[in-house]
């Protein structure tokens, strides 16, 4: 049973791990896209015209800024979360006297996926920091001798800011991935139910994807507000408190939804590939590592 444990732990990790990077380099130009709407809301008002415009000025090479620390971030993520879900959901099993995950109501999975996400969090802050500076700086310019490589920039932030600041926006990071990941899990579980996929059935690529698909839109949808202070805070000197109120200055209600287009045209494809590749890893490490009966 000790081994059984380890080797779903592992399996989880490599799971989540192939999942996000699947994810990224699939929709990287609209994530890029959605920063540069959330923090220069002025220069960057539509989809179209923030991808044609970061073409023109900074090439095929600007609309995959900052994708390495995005690839790095979603590692970190997908695997803390994805692994941490699946033994959260262990320990709820315990509490709630069922036998396995299949067992839980969806109360009790979208909770796992909330504790899921606070331990993401931890790993995300840090690499998201990095990757929102990188996909903006063309926009501040690069007069200020501000690093352009992602491990020379985590460095520069380190040593001239401090080591504390490279944990800087934190605090929206860990209340976005909290709230959200209850719904991203959440979503995905309620609608695996509505396509009644049942336990024990063979993995439906389509119903997967589309799963995965409702999961991530519900997540980001949900969280987006957030997400829009998170990114104010990781690349301005403001607060949490002062970019709240900065966006509220500069664009009302409508501020808080800056990029929502380009972030749910991402989610939906993204999360459906980030689910459809967990589901068929996992498969695949059963297959050869495990036995039957213990999966």
């Amino acid at each position: 049973e000790k081994w059984t444990w380890l080797a779903e732990s592992i399996r989880d990790g490599l799971a989540g791990t192939a999942g996000g990077t699947a994810c990224v380099y699939t929709t990287q130009p609209l994530d890029t896209t959605k920063v540069k709407m959330q923090t220069y809301p002025s220069q960057y008002r539509s989809v179209l015209q923030t991808l044609l415009k970061t073409y023109r000025t900074e090439g095929f090479r600007g609309l995959y800024a900052g994708s390495i620390p995005a690839v790095l971030a979603n590692i970190g993520e997908s695997a803390s979360a994805f692994l941490a879900y699946g033994r959260i959901s262990l320990v709820m099993q315990k509490i709630t006297g069922v036998k396995s995950h299949d067992d839980l109501s969806l109360i009790s999975k979208t909770l796992c996926g909330s504790f899921s996400g606070v331990c993401a969090s931890f790993i995300l802050t840090p690499t998201e920091l990095i990757k929102c500076r990188l996909q903006t700086q063309y926009i501040k310019g690069f007069t200020d001798g501000t690093p352009r490589t992602p491990f020379k920039l985590a460095w520069h932030i380190v040593t001239k800011e401090g080591p504390l600041c490279i944990m800087k926006g934190w605090t929206p990071t860990v209340i976005r991935e909290a709230w959200g990941y209850a719904f991203f899990f959440g979503g995905y579980e309620a609608a695996l139910m509505m396509l009644n996929v049942q336990p024990g059935d063979d993995i439906s690529l389509w119903k997967t994807a589309i799963a995965g698909g409702i999961g991530g839109s519900s997540c980001w949808g949900l969280s987006y507000p957030i997400d829009v202070v998170k990114s104010k805070v990781q690349v301005t000197t403001m607060s949490p408190y002062a970019a709240v109120l900065d966006v509220y200055r500069n664009g009302g209600i409508r501020g808080f939804f800056n990029g929502l287009t380009p972030c749910l045209l991402r989610a939906f494809p993204g999360c459906g590939v980030l689910f459809v590749t967990v589901e068929y890893t996992k498969l695949g490490f059963n297959t050869i590592f495990l036995k039957p009966e213990l999966y």
